[in-house]
């Protein structure tokens, strides 16, 4: 009887045990920063599918310039190709089983990028998705579509992809237990007959390798949406519209308040006013296409400075289209340090050459 309660107690102990090596979720660390500077808290989130719009991600970060790195293990369930799919604001990179998935370590605006890989059923392999927002709207989502079966021609995310939920996902691979055997002790009448007998030959063992059970996944948490509420549909464009006035083709303004902090692609919170005031000039006149134009001061590395220039003017392009402007009007490019208003000499003229200029085409 005691051994039956010893017995059971194990096996409990055991299933206790897988259950916490196999918690759902992956741990999300959450950095101060868009590479990962400052460390601010880490928890573990069931799924990878956030939209923060421009709110915070959580206490000690602000709803701009951030980013997240993502850990554990994910449960292949059948064998095949698996494509991932993520839609992402800004950056996003996804390594499976130590390969790179998805990568666009850049400036994005709710962009869709997908990657392919093949796992093997009942398998656990490593997961890492690392993410980064610059100004605010964060938004992240990561989705797969499975190897073909009978039920794919009914499967509404057989084009797209479907969420990844929280029963693939796991912090740890939960161990294989065993249960021990339990050996009945022979009577000591049976020991005395037996002992009088010639003991038989025992034939030989094989050696057996059995099966590796695949463990079942554990049922899914309950997962937080995505908050679309506030998304801005693009303008529609009429063939037969005309240009409202207030903007003339071929004019180049210089918005003289949206200037960026130096070594720095982060605007100026006086940017907004004038920023706002072009979206709404923007969407009076839907025919006019604009050419932004990104600048920097002459301190640091020429080509340096050439890319910093590139990803200002991306980050305005970003700001017009995340309130509604079409991202087929926009165009960028940088000049980096080559095209000064300013002679460089003091802070207050170089920081008039940290700057975009919008040409009306």
């Amino acid at each position: 009887m005691r051994k039956s309660v010893a017995i059971h107690g194990y096996l409990l102990l055991c299933l206790l045990a897988q259950q916490a090596w196999a918690q759902s979720g992956l741990r999300g660390d959450y950095y101060v920063g868009t590479n990962f500077e400052q460390k601010a808290f880490s928890r573990i989130d069931p799924a990878i599918s956030f939209n923060w719009d421009r709110r915070s991600p959580g206490k000690g970060l602000s709803r701009s310039y951030y980013s997240i790195r993502w850990t554990g293990k994910l449960l292949a369930p059948a064998t095949g190709e698996y494509l991932f799919f993520a839609r992402v604001n800004d950056g996003i990179r996804v390594w499976v089983g130590n390969k790179l998935v998805l990568d666009s370590w850049q400036l994005n605006s709710y962009k869709h990028y997908s990657g392919k890989i093949r796992l093997e059923a009942g398998q656990y392999y490593d997961l890492r998705v690392d993410y980064f927002n610059a100004i605010e709207w964060g938004e992240i989502d990561l989705y797969w579509k499975s190897p073909p079966t009978t039920k794919s021609a009914s499967n509404p995310f057989a084009e797209t992809g479907e969420p990844i939920t929280a029963q693939y996902f796991f912090q740890k691979t939960p161990p294989v237990t065993v249960a021990p055997k339990r050996v009945n002790p022979p009577s000591t009448r049976q020991s005395a007959v037996v002992s009088t007998l010639p003991k038989p030959a025992l034939p030989k063992k094989r050696n057996t390798v059995k099966p590796k059970p695949v463990p079942t996944p554990v049922a899914p948490k309950t997962r937080t949406p995505a908050d679309t509420s506030l998304a801005v549909s693009p303008p529609i464009r009429r063939p037969d519209a005309e240009p409202s006035p207030g903007i003339a083709s071929g004019v180049t303004l210089i918005l003289r308040t949206v200037q960026f902090e130096q070594s720095s692609y982060v605007l100026l919170p006086e940017a907004s006013n004038e920023l706002n005031r072009l979206v709404q000039a923007l969407k009076a006149n839907s025919d006019c296409h604009i050419h932004i134009a990104g600048h920097t001061d002459n301190v640091g590395d020429a080509r340096l400075n050439l890319a910093l220039s590139e990803h200002r003017a991306k980050v305005v392009a970003t700001y017009l289209t995340r309130r509604g402007i079409a991202h087929e009007r926009i165009t960028t490019e940088g000049f980096g340090g080559k095209q000064p208003i300013g002679d460089n000499m003091t802070e207050s003229e170089r920081s008039k050459n940290r700057r975009v200029a919008i040409t009306i085409r």
